[in-house]
């Protein structure tokens, strides 16, 4: 009798890990590469997803901030992610918007966000030949104006991304100017509240955020005197409160790099991971002890980069 409960605990045991196995799935995510031109190291990057089966991939970011701001430039990247046979979802980037002019020097980021918005997020679904299907935060009344924060769900994992950009958050020192700062920033603490809430309340294993900034980054120089205040400050306020409540995972994926190349750095249950120009793989695996594991994507090709430098000794 004890042998028969023995051998039925371990059938139990060996089918609820293969459920864990099972639920293990992985998915990429890239910055945008800081060129004059990014179109043919995009297309070379996203022609790499041929071979790649992913859940979905997520950029950070449409352009570098050597590129136009033109809706010529954005429509391009706009085909060029839904010709991806992959779901693909955009998470905005300081490089959008923030620092688009016009011919005299005058800002255009407010201009810009808005058209950013009408083109990239008009439906309710992601980017790519598959779409997958999405929950943006501009369903709500109160939160219209907000497409870019949007959630999906994936195998007891809660994905969202939150629009905060790198500098600074967009803070603007000078008075009267911050409309744009102040009212993102509730709608991202809204945003926020909503997604713990229900990671919560439906116990989901891990919660993981895309952003351009990274909240828990020391400030750069240039914004350290006492003059500037800290524009992640509410933000990462609202994080610690939140995350502090929470029993699952916390991976906060942004477009900084300022963690260490292609590795999740821990904070007790919150890791943060700072995204490279090329295809960072994470992997996700439910029973697992940190939930998430980052490596490179692809492996570069060491004897094609060997002919290269033949050929370059040669011309020389």
């Amino acid at each position: 009798m004890k042998k028969w409960i023995l051998f039925l605990l371990l059938a139990i045991t060996a089918t609820a890990q293969a459920a864990e196995t099972g639920n293990t799935f992985h998915f990429l995510a890239m910055s945008q590469p800081q060129l004059r031109d990014n179109g043919p190291k995009l297309e070379a990057a996203f022609g790499k997803l041929a071979h790649a089966h992913p859940a979905f991939v997520v950029i950070n970011g449409i352009k570098s901030e050597k590129e136009a701001c033109s809706d010529e430039l954005y429509y391009q990247r706009k085909e060029l992610a839904n010709s991806v046979n992959l779901p693909v979802v955009l998470s905005l980037s300081n490089a959008d918007w923030v620092n688009c002019r016009n011919r005299y020097g005058d800002s255009l980021a407010i201009e810009r966000l808005i058209r950013l918005k009408q083109i990239f997020f008009d439906g309710a679904d992601s980017l790519g030949m598959t779409p997958l299907a999405l929950t943006r935060q501009s369903l709500g009344n109160q939160f219209a104006n907000y497409p870019e924060n949007a959630y999906w769900l994936k195998n007891s994992i809660l994905f969202a991304t939150l629009h905060m950009p790198s500098d600074n958050n967009h803070y603007l020192a000078a008075a009267g100017r911050n409309n744009e700062f102040e009212d993102r920033t509730v709608a991202n603490r809204n945003w926020l509240d909503r997604l713990f809430r229900m990671a919560n309340r439906h116990h989901y294993k891990g919660i993981v955020l895309f952003c351009d900034g990274n909240p828990y980054a020391a400030m750069p120089k240039e914004h350290s005197s006492a003059t500037l205040r800290d524009g992640f400050r509410e933000i990462r306020q609202k994080l610690d409160t939140l995350i502090s409540r929470y029993p699952g995972r916390v991976l906060l994926i942004h477009g900084q790099n300022t963690s260490r190349h292609e590795e999740i750095v821990w904070r007790d249950r919150l890791g943060t991971l700072g995204l490279t120009p090329d295809w960072i793989r994470i992997d996700v695996a439910p029973g697992s002890q940190h939930l998430f594991q980052a490596t490179p994507a692809f492996k570069k090709n060491d004897k094609a980069k060997r002919v290269i430098r033949q050929k370059t000794r040669q011309t020389r």
